[in-house]
């Protein structure tokens, strides 16, 4: 094969495992299957309130750019990434499958689909780092100049960083930090390719070569006109402005179109310099802050009097972007090679790295005062989102932006930024406070129901030292139940007794249990008999919360995660409110927090084929409690 490079191709940005991962699907006759991706945030970076979409005008070109030429068929196969057979299979790629996405500016939330990739799993595997190296980078910019842009309150910002990264980079944030408001970029590729404003005028060395301010400052106007900003700080900040203005009063001008201060106590520097200029009657000289700025340095800037503002380092790398955190999985296959074939729901069971399958939809619910208030996220295109006012509207949040591997048409730059800042004020007054804190609307999933699983342990099977009659099946139903329908849950979650000192709730030692307030000793912390079911071991839970350690507890309420978090708050976090109700037992700790549940406000629908209890007439008794409380009881 032929050696010459192919610089138009984006087929090897990406990883090895990729075109592994084809090989090997093309071997089991996976790859030619109908497949569905989402790109999603498991969270928000931490204390932020909102995240913001870009890159998808990058992205799209690139994917109809990732094909295989010689030079990239040539390094596959010399270097034995993938076989013959593969080979052959990449010389006539493209992708000839369909995205839809968030429109770039749009405002996300954690475990919103930002980006839906449907194809053969053969094509959609290929892209997923293409698709996340863009995605990743452009959003976190276009998010930590989002924030940057709400500080400075109206006041300009301009994007400086190209000397903070990779020269392709660089031109990337540029785009991206102007897509969420800055006001224009010193990157002339930016501007070329974008049609972005750009700014800039000398640096210290500039002035420093010239051996003198006056004679910097003079060559500097003669080039660039009386309108350019001059760097007064290279010597000292109040000669240097002083000498600025005289060089403009020559050639017949009040003063210099700006001034740029880059070091030092930058505030207390702004408000001596808006005073000098003033007593030297350049009241029209503005004032541009520069030197290491981010969104808090800028917000304590707010009282000075700056015109605008010059970020680097904050908006392009560094402490100020932590990554937007996307992902991309796999959420539904079809069960056959037939293009009609039923998709199949999957997803990744492990803990806090958790997927809900099925292709879904976003939307974002307006109040009547069009303030957002919360994302459902749904499977499927025929589900609604109930509970919701009947004065609210839903904005579907996704849009098809490629069709059989050829992209749609993309709004504007300009669009998407004013996309961007009306997306911003959506989010309500809240979205310009830069403190720590929890996103601002929370995201809802498949109807918001969470099952709960309440402590289907060893102990309270048959063979255990508190045996329920019937705690073997129901152990087994619940793990069908999982393994069945685990799509149609928001989360799935498990409660243990898990006892250490509980003190009365044991009987004294040759005291016989009363079995209604005294109890045989059971579920005693890492031991075998608190272990969960035998038959639940393949099910990952999305938490577990352990309650009684040294004191009588019934109710999954009184529990806590590993974290330390109550359940109700675990359940708060993640907009769930309703609950599936299953385990032991149905007249002790499935009631008890049945009934909790029912105070703290959510809705409740106990499964009873999937509980047992310890005797008939109590568990009657607690059945007809919970249905007076305002449970369901599931006849499932």
């Amino acid at each position: 094969m032929a050696s010459t490079a192919s610089a138009a191709s984006t087929a090897l940005l990406t990883d090895r495992y990729e075109l592994t991962m084809l090989d090997a699907a093309l071997r089991s006759g996976v790859a030619g299957r109908r497949a569905v991706f989402e790109v999603f945030a498991r969270a928000l970076p931490p204390g932020r309130r909102y995240g913001v979409f870009a890159g998808l005008a990058r992205l799209l070109p690139a994917i109809e750019s990732f094909s295989f030429g010689p030079a990239e068929l040539d390094f596959l196969e010399r270097e034995r990434i993938v076989s013959e057979g593969t080979v052959e299979w990449l010389e006539g790629f493209r992708f000839s499958g369909s995205i839809d996405a968030y429109a770039e500016g749009e405002c996300y939330f954690a475990g919103s689909p930002v980006l839906t990739v449907e194809a053969s799993f053969g094509e959609a595997v290929l892209l997923e780092t293409l698709v996340l190296s863009v995605c990743n980078f452009d959003s976190a910019v276009a998010a930590a100049a989002s924030r940057i842009v709400g500080a400075a309150a109206g006041r300009p910002v301009i994007e400086m960083g190209s000397r903070r990264t990779n020269e392709r980079g660089a031109v990337a944030a540029a785009r991206a930090a102007y897509l969420a408001g800055f006001a224009s970029t010193s990157n002339l590729e930016a501007g070329r390719l974008f049609g972005i404003p750009t700014a800039g005028t000398v640096a210290h060395a500039f002035v420093l070569a010239h051996g003198d301010e006056r004679s910097a400052f003079a060559a500097q106007i003669e080039a660039l006109g009386i309108s350019t900003t001059l760097l007064v700080d290279a010597y000292d900040t109040a000669t240097g402005i002083k000498t600025a203005v005289e060089v403009a009063r020559e050639q017949g001008h009040a003063g210099p179109g700006a001034v740029r201060l880059d070091s030092g106590d930058l505030a207390e520097l702004a408000r001596q310099a808006r005073g000098l200029l003033d007593d030297l009657g350049a009241r029209e000289t503005g004032i541009v802050i520069t030197s290491d700025l981010d969104e808090h340095a800028i917000e304590a800037l707010a009282e000075v009097p700056a015109d605008a503002y010059g970020v680097g380092t904050a908006v392009v790398t560094g402490s100020g972007v932590p990554t937007a955190g996307f992902v991309y999985k796999l959420v539904a296959i079809a069960e056959g090679d037939d293009p009609a074939a039923e998709l199949r729901p999957v997803e990744k069971r492990s803990p806090s790295k958790g997927t809900l399958g099925a292709r879904k939809r976003a939307s974002r619910w307006i109040d009547e005062e069009g303030i957002a208030r919360v994302e459902f996220v749904l499977p499927g295109p025929s589900q609604e989102a109930d509970g919701m006012p009947p004065s609210w509207q839903a904005r579907e949040l996704q849009r098809r932006v490629m069709t059989d591997g050829h992209a749609q048409p993309l709004p504007s730059i300009l669009e998407a930024r004013e996309h961007h800042r009306w997306a911003v004020r959506e989010l309500g007054a809240e979205a310009f406070d830069l403190s720590p804190g929890q996103p601002l609307i929370p995201t809802r999933y498949g109807g918001t129901v969470a099952l709960v699983v309440v402590d289907v342990q060893r102990d309270f099977c048959e063979g255990g030292t508190l045996a329920v009659e019937g705690g073997n099946l129901v152990a087994e139903k619940i793990a069908d139940l999982v393994a069945d329908e685990r799509s149609r849950y928001a989360a799935v979650v498990a409660t243990r007794d898990w006892h250490i000192n509980p003190g009365r709730h044991f009987a004294p030692h040759g005291e016989a249990p009363d079995f209604a307030t005294t109890w045989p000793v059971h579920c005693v912390a890492g031991s075998e008999g608190a272990e969960l079911h035998p038959k639940l071991a393949s099910v990952v839970f999305d938490a577990v919360f352990d309650k009684g350690a040294e004191e009588a507890a019934y109710s999954g309420f009184e529990g806590r995660d590993n974290s330390g978090v109550m359940l109700a708050a675990w359940l708060a976090e993640r907009g769930i409110e309703k609950l599936d109700l299953c385990g032991l037992a149905t007249d002790y700790c499935v009631r008890a927090t049945a009934l909790d549940a029912r105070q703290l406000g959510f809705a409740v629908r106990v499964l009873v084929p999937l509980t047992a209890g310890l005797t008939a007439a109590s568990t009657e008794e607690a059945l007809s409690s919970m249905a007076g409380a305002g449970a369901v009881l599931g006849r499932r």
